[in-house]
């Protein structure tokens, strides 16, 4: 199955109610700031009639190690979210709102969520293009690349932070987890460019590869039999089996790239269902576009995700 992006307006990273029951709906952030700390917030809506509930996190890092998590629960009645744009409060709080600047697009997010000693209060100014399409799970959005700026609470002390960010949003059916057994995310960022990949598996012979490639003005898909995905070590956390070492190599007209990655941290999470494992791994390898070869040697944030 190939992926087929296409161009989104604000709009589309909204909540989307119609039809919502029976379905899972995710909106994600991370960033890695200059100062070797980095963060992840979750915003998760489970649709399910009278049972519908909102389940958010905050996760602050240092050296890719877990300093601190936020998480709670709410039942659906104390959750806000706008079908116009992105914006969400929780007991009449926002957690996010966004705004739509009147020059090339220029869309802000702002992100504040904290308890007594930690937290985050941070500006997501996106600078890249945006797009979505549909995958093996649903729909699937992504604004790949943002600066990031703002303060960040770490044990009552309060750090200005500046860094890289990226968000996506997340649509799927409850019944993803009975015909899909889960995903393999990451991303390769470099100031000019960034590249988001996925492996996603249906079951052992079907597995929907996908590549998106951006540079700060265009984006283009990579065919899915020029990737190629191999894990080349495991280990076990809470009793599953995990990727902690693999490859991705794409060789493509418009670029060829080659990486290995190793996880520096993981940590697990989830919820009835659904294991996940948020890792920070280190890309080494390099990208050729055109005549351009360039090193790769980075850290960022990628997922795994199983279900059952």
């Amino acid at each position: 199955m190939k992926f087929l992006p296409k161009d989104i307006v604000l709009s589309d990273d909204a909540q989307h109610k119609k039809g919502n029951f029976g379905r899972i709906e995710t909106w994600y952030y991370d960033a890695i700031f200059d100062n070797n700390h980095s963060m992840a917030i979750v915003i998760n809506v489970i649709y399910a009639g009278i049972f519908s509930v909102v389940l958010v996190g905050l996760c602050l890092y240092k050296n890719g190690r877990l300093l601190h998590e936020i998480s709670d629960r709410f039942s659906y009645k104390y959750f806000h979210g706008s079908i116009e744009k992105p914006s969400i409060l929780l007991k009449n709080q926002h957690v996010l709102k966004s705004i739509e600047g009147k020059k090339n697009n220029n869309w802000i997010f702002n992100i504040e969520m904290k308890d007594e000693k930690y937290g985050a209060d941070l500006k997501f100014s996106k600078n890249s293009r945006a797009w979505q399409g549909k995958t093996f799970l649903g729909n699937w959005l992504v604004i790949p690349k943002f600066n990031v700026s703002g303060n960040i609470l770490i044990n009552g002390n309060l750090i200005e932070v500046n860094g890289h960010g990226y968000h996506d949003h997340n649509i799927y059916p409850i019944y993803a987890s009975v015909f899909n057994k889960g995903y393999h995310f990451g991303k390769i960022s470099k100031k000019s460019y960034i590249l988001t990949w996925a492996n996603i598996t249906k079951s052992q012979k079907r597995q929907q590869k996908l590549a998106i490639f951006n540079s700060n003005k265009e984006y283009f898909s990579i065919e899915p039999d020029e990737i190629e995905y191999e894990i080349h070590q495991k280990s076990i956390d809470n009793k599953k089996e995990m990727p902690i070492k693999y490859s991705l190599k794409i060789d493509s007209k418009k670029l060829f790239l080659y990486i290995n990655a190793e996880s520096l941290n993981y940590h697990h999470t989830g919820i009835p269902s659904v294991n996940y494992w948020r890792y920070h791994v280190r890309n080494v390898g390099e990208i050729k576009i055109g005549s351009l070869i360039e090193k790769i040697d980075n850290i960022e944030i990628s997922e795994y995700l199983k279900f059952l």
